[in-house]
């Protein structure tokens, strides 16, 4: 069996970050969480809660003492809008620097959340692995502050913790699934479309991003992921790519949307195209090359366009009932 492990949980109130505490917390792990916003109601008793800031200096130094076994990271500012400058660069590299040096004092392992951001645009619809993150030929590169300061982070982390400190960051792709409402515009696209088509009978998409793909993955699954890693300590220290390896277009997506408006209404889903006003900054296919996680935890779950769609399905059902009250 394996041996119950305290893991802290930064970010905990937010999307990824509640899944990740009832995920661990179901394993039977015990949890600590932390947050600037209140814990979540129906998360109050899964966890010790603490309201405030990660990179607070009294949390840090706790953490230096050893007192948990596994930090997995997940706070920071994710919108990728957000302008460059010290809050972002503070929030997102400088501070989870900090962090890991106290997982390192403390020696416990660190999970943070990266972002398959990192890569840009694509220059071929094929998956990318993580050590091409700097190919020009392969890809473009942060095409946001945001991506960019998730990219200096993982640059950091390879340079600075080569040993001594076991560490794992996720570059996760598109992470979409129940419960991310207050996520708003930064909400998955997947998210978006299936709450459209339940709530206003059509959907939106950009003129140009019919033709796009991205790699969906679950909620679930990334939790899984995470609660396998807290467990399987011995890990290379590493980025690896989380996401389901396949992308699925646009154009699937507005079909499965329209199928299940059909089942529900037995009318036709219309779709409005508009302008896109960021195309200088959007990634038209994203789709991660899972062969290094697969070869370090041959065990982990994984998803299938398929286990997508059904769990699509699950979603728009959900969306259903809240709409029609």
């Amino acid at each position: 069996m394996t041996p119950r492990a305290h893991v802290l949980v930064t970010g905990a109130a937010g999307f990824i970050g509640r899944h990740t505490v009832a995920a661990l917390h179901h394993a039977g792990h015990q949890v600590t969480a932390v947050d600037l916003r209140p814990a979540p109601t129906h998360l109050t008793s899964a966890a010790r809660w603490l309201r405030g800031d990660f990179a607070d200096p009294a949390l840090l130094a706790e953490i230096a003492t050893g007192r948990y076994t596994t930090v997995v990271h997940q706070a920071a500012i994710s919108d990728t809008s957000a302008p460059a400058g010290p809050e972002l660069d503070e929030t997102n590299t400088a501070a989870p620097l900090r962090l890991a040096d106290a997982c390192r004092t403390g020696q416990a392992r660190l999970i943070y959340a990266s972002s398959h951001s990192v890569y840009g645009t694509l220059h071929h619809h094929e998956p990318i692995a993580e050590d091409a993150d700097t190919d020009t030929t392969r890809c473009s590169g942060p095409l946001n502050p945001y991506a960019a300061s998730k990219l200096a982070l993982d640059q950091k982390m390879r340079t600075l913790h080569p040993t001594g400190l076991q560490w794992t960051g996720l570059r996760y792709t598109n992470v979409f699934g129940p419960d991310e409402t207050d996520k708003g515009p930064m909400a998955s696209i997947l998210t978006q479309l299936l709450r459209q088509a339940t709530h206003t009978g059509k959907i939106r998409v950009f003129d140009d991003s019919l033709t796009a793909a991205r790699d969906y993955i679950p909620v679930e699954t990334v939790t899984a992921t995470i609660v396998r890693l807290t467990e399987h300590r011995q890990l290379p220290s590493a980025v690896y790519n989380l996401g389901a390896g396949t992308a699925v277009a646009f154009a699937d997506i507005a079909q499965w949307c329209a199928h299940l408006h059909h089942q529900v209404t037995g009318q036709t889903l219309h779709v409005e195209l508009v302008p896109n006003p960021v195309a200088h900054a959007y990634q038209y296919f994203t789709c991660a090359d899972m062969t290094a996680l697969d070869t370090v935890l041959p065990d982990r779950p994984t998803t299938s366009t398929a286990s997508v769609e059904a769990r699509a399905t699950e979603l728009f059902e959900t969306f259903l009932r809240s709409a029609t009250g």
